[in-house]
């Protein structure tokens, strides 16, 4: 943990892969996609950093917002050689409001009935290295290993008496991912779920997903709910939940 620390950002690191991930593309009987999209995110849960466990809803009146989302995949028949597959999530929100008990937060005390700022961001990058062991012209399973790398962070400023607290995360939290996918005619459909549970903390990231394929193009329309909970990382900890419509957009190449 720590402000002022210099990374890559998430935009960087999606850059990059997209770069990797293209010039694969031209690899034996290879298929390469890229689609992008806007994702709905409410949130609920609470954060913990040298405190006390603080609401994200009734202390810091955090908004639900609409952001987006990048996936880049590539899939390939090399033998031996699993597909490639790049998500990239953004999320960052705000809050104003009163809050209805005292805090800590960093160390820092925020008294009830303080008018406090927040703001969170905790954008998500997975990579994901998976098989296809069942693979036809209407369904497909798909089975592999990743890693969500999370970054961002959370700050606190109360209004009324100035005081202000901030810490900066990068954690990355391994996951195991699954998914079943079908086509019938230009109809798409898709179900698919990363996971994992370890020493008090877990993750799962579900989705359900319809729409058409014409051609090269494809669209989507679906719904996301994801879970975060992570047991004293660095002095931080969360249970947060983030859930919403997302549609997407995208091409094969």
């Amino acid at each position: 943990m720590g402000g002022g620390k210099k990374k890559s950002t998430a935009i960087s690191a999606l850059m990059i892969g997209l770069t990797a991930l293209s010039s694969l593309s031209t690899a034996k009987a290879s298929e390469f996609s890229v689609s992008v999209g806007p994702q709905r995110e409410q949130f609920s849960g609470w954060v913990k950093y040298k405190g006390t466990e603080i609401d994200v809803k009734d202390d810091l009146h955090i908004e639900d917002k609409t952001k987006f989302h990048v996936t880049i995949n590539w899939k390939n028949e090399i033998k031996y050689v699993p597909n490639i597959r790049v998500d990239y999530l953004r999320v960052k929100t705000s809050g104003e409001g009163t809050l209805s008990k005292t805090v800590t937060f960093g160390g820092v005390t925020f008294n009830v009935s303080d008018r406090v700022s927040t703001d969170l961001k905790a954008d998500q990058i997975d990579a994901t290295l998976y098989y296809e062991p069942v693979k036809t012209e209407i369904v497909n399973i798909e089975a592999g290993l990743g890693v969500k790398y999370l970054t961002g962070h959370v700050e606190i400023r109360s209004l009324t008496t100035g005081a202000y607290s901030k810490t900066d995360y990068d954690i990355p939290v391994p996951y195991v991912y699954a998914a079943l996918n079908g086509k019938i005619s230009h109809f798409i459909w898709g179900l698919e779920g990363k996971g994992i549970t370890y020493s008090g903390s877990y993750l799962y990231d579900l989705r359900i997903k319809g729409g058409v394929e014409i051609g090269k193009v494809f669209a989507n329309v679906g719904y996301r709910f994801g879970r975060l909970k992570i047991d004293d990382v660095d002095d931080f900890s969360t249970d947060v939940r983030l859930k919403g419509i997302y549609g997407e957009v995208g091409i094969r190449f």
